[in-house]
């Protein structure tokens, strides 16, 4: 027989669990393993964290320029294994983060991955010397 996945607690979430049932049907900013950062709904958790998330955006922002650019994905479920931080955004709170034009925060994103590449095979390259 199967032992119950909150065991010792019927018809109560796990401890750990109270964290995320405070969050239900609140915006959150949710920063994935990859470094991809979400903001959108969270409407329901399972036992192994997986979030389903509603009217996501995926925000890429340029520190620098301290500018941002949303791409709109609809409804997801993410698995729990690929979040590595999440909390809730406040409305009243203002970023200090102006929107720019998608196509511009992207190719200033690419620009800058290319310059870090260059750095890290430069930094390669004297170490070989």
């Amino acid at each position: 027989m199967e032992q119950p996945v909150f065991e010792g607690r019927p018809g109560k979430l796990p401890h750990w669990a109270s964290n995320l049932e405070e969050h239900v049907d609140k915006k959150l900013l949710i920063i994935l393993r990859d470094g991809r950062k979400l903001i959108g709904w969270l409407r329901t958790f399972d036992q192994f964290t997986n979030l389903l998330v509603e009217h996501i955006v995926e925000r890429h922002i340029i520190f620098e320029e301290k500018v941002f650019a949303d791409i709109y994905l609809g409804t997801m479920l993410i698995r729990g294994e690929n979040v590595c931080l999440f909390g809730e955004v406040d409305p009243e709170r203002q970023d200090g983060l102006t929107e720019a034009p998608l196509a511009d925060v992207l190719a200033k994103e690419a620009q800058n991955e290319a310059s870090d590449g260059k750095k890290g095979m430069d930094l390669f390259a004297e170490a070989e010397s």
